[in-house]
């Protein structure tokens, strides 16, 4: 999987074997914005909710699979979503980019201008097929730090590559972190 540059590279040693200890057991090391993680406030904001601070309804959310094929995530593209949608998860060119082994720049990512239209549409989940929803590169992370202040969950690192775009309920909880700034999720969609 893609890692951003400068985060912890995911790695696991066996501790335990069952032939010398009679049972397997790993040490993991990764980072809290591993794979498929979210994004806690605490993460761009400072004295924002902690991970273990959210709760746990706000990772159950009817979302719609949307299929972007441009470069950037526009306001326009938000129009396309169904009535009734909590959330939306992106399925964009960067499925193709998460099978690569390495870290792809030029990802696909949300302009300022869909954020702002994703928080006046009263969206409370957005999730994306990359590793962050915000353009490679920014040093204000306004992206981020506007749709957190809104208290909309960010799922970045999403597995899209073979959902169809539709409307699904989605499962994504995150392990009980105290004081992170984020954690991985294990996301499902399931056919409503």
């Amino acid at each position: 999987m893609p890692y951003y540059p400068g985060d912890a590279i995911f790695r696991a040693q066996p501790i335990c074997t069952i032939e010398k200890s009679g049972c397997n057991m790993h040490l993991l090391e990764m980072g809290t914005h591993t794979g498929s993680h979210v994004d806690a406030p605490l993460h761009f904001l400072k004295g924002g909710r902690s991970v273990d601070q959210i709760a746990l309804d706000r990772f159950i959310a009817e979302v719609e699979v949307l299929e972007i094929r441009s470069k950037e995530i526009h306001p326009e593209h938000l129009h396309r979503l169904s009535e009734g949608v909590e959330g939306v998860l992106f399925k964009t060119l960067n499925s193709e980019y998460m099978s690569l082994g390495f870290f792809w720049r030029d990802y696909v990512h949300l302009t300022l201008e869909a954020a702002e239209k994703a928080i006046e549409r009263g969206l409370r989940l957005i999730g994306i097929d990359y590793v962050s929803v915000e353009g490679f590169g920014t040093r204000d992370f306004l992206v981020h730090k506007r749709l957190l202040e809104a208290g909309i969950v960010l799922l970045e690192g999403l597995t899209l590559k073979d959902v169809p775009p539709g409307r699904y309920i989605l499962f994504a909880f995150p392990l009980r972190l105290k004081g992170m700034d984020g954690s991985p999720v294990r996301a499902v969609l399931i056919e409503p």
